[in-house]
């Protein structure tokens, strides 16, 4: 293939390849989505054109850029959805588990493509003659059991053909989009009933020899057919070319017909082009491609991650020589340099408006993993039996792009083992005096300067007895004095399984020890809670990692550390008589309630400027439902900062959500709430 400009350069598609698997996956991830949450019931007329979109626009995308083997399943599935939408077959149940089937099977092909994955051909002629067979009766006219009168009703009732006119009106710059004419012609002609179709072109204007750009449109077309495809087929041949605005369709009276029509060889008469070829067949990121109008391509791009990450590099460095700048200017007379004042602040708040939509780039809702369960749920409740209710909160929750693929599987692990073990049978739920339908909820949101994600069910809960005697068979020390919170950490032990037989959900003790390595590697924790016959909940605790967060700067000796802004209440400095002793540890009591202080010169080991807290700053906080007061030597201001892993530049510092640098090149501690009460407690 060549442009018909510049020479014979070759255009490679394969530089294009990855458009094509990011957009293939945004449709299967639609229609998985949409199949779900239908469960059994029939999908209106919305769902089912959606369905049939997200289907045609796979099947466009895999003959365009040669993937031809993705294209048989998904024609047999688009006839099947197109034979829904006419009403020409009814709808089944079952459908719906078999185009989640065909869903996983182009989804194979795709990870085939993508990344060198093995593809069962056995599997795709599978859902292939299982699509063929639903969609058999209404290619054979019906049931051949029909009585005669039943059969010709169904005749009867087949569409009228239709004359058609249409006019389309490209923009100047289509073919530099690779859109070719002549597929579209095919593709309309295969449209019209026989001897039907005819094809003209006009000029829109005559430029000169020496202006003659062949790769600029300067025709209009207009096409006649008789067809009995109805407006919507028509539609479909220009889905992935035209602007509504650029087309128009009349129906047309049986008499009337253009006397150039009527004559096959009338001049500017266009012939049918043989079939096989596409509408397009070199850039598919302009405008128009793969069925997208042209507002929605200029309104969102796909940008490399790397290309994100050294923009935030950069917009940080900026943010540390802004920050230099403004502490020269502290040193300057106000007076003399007014001017200079000015442009500083200026360039202060448009510096830290560039921090802000730069950061949230990188940011992704938590809704991208949480899309993935639904399907998992459905298949496994009735894999086993059981009635499950799916529920999700918190999916606009943001977090880092680099942490969303490393905590889906952990979170699978966690449903997984909420549906084996924790949710019961109905009869079991029954027997217990609950609802026959168990629930099961992802629940996430952000808490101090961390991200938590919670896996809820309201099932039969953890098994205290069940876990000792587990624990003791399996050399762990433990004893019945345990607290339970201690209890319930012993099921993260490698090996650990309180499963009675081995099946292929669970049994082998791999899981939970799995859970706690890959959130602990990302810098995160896991809790548990959980109560006899209630249900339990497992909390995921992650930092946000490169997120935008609020925070309260305050000092503690020579060093710096951020508090974050939405679990700070107020600030005091205690007057002496509102300081007590309480079981040998200070506290300070605040309208009636006794708070403990927590002394960060003593956890990080400070010198600090001041050890009373009368003489200091006390920052009252509430996080995980307690509530504590901070000694701190000096609050010093409220910004935004960039949160970055400590633990990938340096180590692991307990107390600590992660770190920030500081507009002066310092690095301060963003401070853990949690983790400081813990600590305070051991101290």
């Amino acid at each position: 293939m060549t442009t018909p400009t510049g020479g014979n350069d070759s255009i490679d598609l394969k530089r294009f390849n990855q458009v094509f698997f990011e957009e293939c996956a945004e449709n299967l991830a639609e229609m998985e989505q949409i199949l779900i949450a239908l469960g059994d019931r029939e999908p209106d007329h919305e769902q089912l054109n959606a369905i049939f979109r997200a289907a045609h626009s796979i099947k466009g995308g895999a003959g365009i850029f040669g993937f031809e083997d993705m294209t048989v399943v998904t024609h047999v599935m688009e006839s099947l959805l197109d034979l829904l939408r006419n009403h020409e077959i009814p709808f089944r149940p079952e459908m719906i588990d078999l185009f989640l089937e065909a869903g996983d099977v182009i989804s194979m092909q795709l990870a085939g493509h993508r990344e060198g994955k093995p593809v069962s051909q056995e599997a795709i002629d599978q859902v292939r003659a299982k699509l063929q067979q639903l969609a058999a009766p209404a290619s054979k006219g019906g049931d051949v059991r029909q009585a005669p009168t039943e059969t010709a009703r169904a005749q009867d009732a087949s569409p009228l053909p239709v004359r058609y006119r249409l006019t389309f009106s490209p923009d100047p710059e289509i073919f530099h989009r690779g859109i070719r004419m002549e597929s579209i012609v095919s593709e309309l002609s295969e449209l019209a009933l026989a001897g039907e179709f005819h094809c003209r072109a006009f000029l829109a204007e005559t430029p000169e020899l020496e202006d003659l750009d062949p790769m600029r449109c300067v025709t209009h077309w207009e096409f006649t057919l008789v067809s009995q495809a109805g407006r919507e087929k028509l539609v479909e041949a220009f889905m992935f070319v035209a602007e509504e605005e650029q087309l128009q369709i009349e129906e047309l009276p049986w008499q009337e017909r253009r006397g150039e029509d009527a004559k096959e060889d009338a001049p500017g008469t266009v012939a049918p082009a043989p079939p096989g070829r596409r509408a397009y067949d070199s850039n598919e990121m302009a405008p128009g491609a793969f069925g997208r109008r042209g507002t929605e391509t200029e309104s969102s791009i796909r940008v490399n991650v790397g290309k994100v990450d050294q923009l935030i590099n950069q917009v940080g460095e900026l943010l540390i020589t802004q920050a230099m700048l403004a502490q020269i200017a502290v040193g300057l007379d106000p007076m003399l340099h007014q001017a200079l004042q000015r442009g500083l602040a200026q360039l202060e708040r448009n510096t830290r408006d560039l921090q802000g939509s730069v950061m949230s780039i990188r940011l992704v809702p938590i809704s991208v993993v949480f899309s993935r369960f639904p399907r998992l749920v459905r298949e496994l409740a009735a894999k086993l039996g059981k009635q499950v209710e799916f529920k999700t909160t918190g999916e606009g929750t943001e977090l880092d792009r680099g942490l969303i693929e490393k905590i889906a599987d952990p979170l699978t692990h966690l449903v997984r083992n909420a549906l084996d073990h924790g949710l019961e049978t109905p009869q079991a739920r029954l027997a217990a005096g609950k609802e026959p339908t168990g629930t099961l909820q992802l629940r996430a949101s952000q808490v101090g300067g961390r991200i938590v994600v919670d896996v809820i069910d309201d099932g039969a809960g953890l098994n205290r007895g069940r876990i000792l005697a587990k624990a003791q068979e399996r050399g762990i020390p433990c004893s019945d004095s345990m607290h339970d919170d201690e209890v319930w950490q012993l099921i993260f032990a490698p090996g650990f399984s309180t499963a009675e037989e081995v099946t292929d959900l669970s049994g082998r003790g791999v899981g939970m020890d799995v859970v706690l390595k890959n959130v602990q590697s990302i810098g995160g924790r896991v809790q548990i809670a959980s109560e006899a016959g209630a249900g339990a909940r497992f909390t995921i605790s992650l930092p946000l990692t490169l997120a935008i967060l609020e925070g309260l700067t305050v000092a503690v000796g020579g060093e710096k550390f951020i508090i974050p802004i939405n679990v700070v209440i107020e600030s005091l400095q205690p007057k002496p008589d509102q300081l007590k002793t309480v079981n040998g540890r200070q506290v300070v009591q605040v309208r009636g309630e006794y708070l403990p202080i927590i002394r960060l010169h003593r956890l990080f080991n400070l010198e600090p400027e001041v050890q009373e807290p009368e003489r200091g700053i006390l920052v009252l906080v509430e996080g995980d439902g307690e509530r504590g007061a901070i000694l701190v030597d000096r609050l010093l201001d409220e910004q935004q900062v960039v949160v970055k892993s400590i633990e990938t530049n340096f180590r692991r510092v307990e107390g600590s959500a992660g770190a920030t640098i500081l507009g002066d090149g310092r690095v301060a501690l963003i401070l853990d709430l949690t983790e400081l009460f813990q600590m305070h407690k051991k101290s």
